[in-house]
């Protein structure tokens, strides 16, 4: 019984011809193929296709070619190991260079930073309360008209998008 429900794909075509289905993906695709003209042109497409290949003259290696291309193989390479060494310098460089900053300020330099940046969680804490307490009644009295505008912004966008897809494609045996 034929299961399959749509024309053969190009990859379909191609492995119908080397006979190498999917017995799982590609079942009933050959016996769609002996009954639909359009597929059956298209598995004979890629028969000709691959005559016409098979028939052309298979041009012979310029000498060194292998060896061209390895060599261009090993300068990418040993290029690339360059770039990771110049990295991995670079970045270890720069935690030398922090690592000594920190020893350079001792214990006094250190404490001020810290202290700097618990000064600036205790503010930020601060702030966030005072907005858990302020926010909810202005998103209550501000509901309707953030609605509203974000209505306005996101209908005519997907408006705009919904032009731009392409136009399903239906297709049957």
């Amino acid at each position: 019984m034929n299961t399959f429900s749509e024309h053969l794909t190009d990859a379909m075509a191609q492995r119908l011809l080397d006979g190498v289905l999917d017995p799982v993906h590609d079942a009933g695709a050959e016996a769609h193929a002996s009954q639909c003209p359009e597929c059956a042109a298209l598995v004979e497409s890629y028969r000709i296709l691959g005559d016409a290949l098979d028939g052309l003259a298979v041009p012979e290696l310029a000498a060194g070619f292998t060896a061209s291309v390895l060599e261009r193989i090993e300068v990418a390479e040993a290029r690339q190991a360059r770039e990771r060494w110049l990295a991995v310098s670079v970045l270890s460089g720069v935690l030398l260079v922090a690592a000594g900053a920190l020893l350079a300020a001792g214990a006094g330099g250190l404490a001020a930073t810290v202290s700097g940046w618990a000064d600036g969680l205790a503010e930020a804490t601060r702030a966030l309360s005072i907005g858990r307490q302020v926010l909810p009644g202005l998103l209550a009295a501000l509901r309707l008209p953030l609605l509203a505008g974000a209505a306005a912004v996101v209908i005519p966008l997907l408006l705009g998008l919904t032009r731009l897809m392409p136009a399903p494609r239906t297709q049957s045996i």
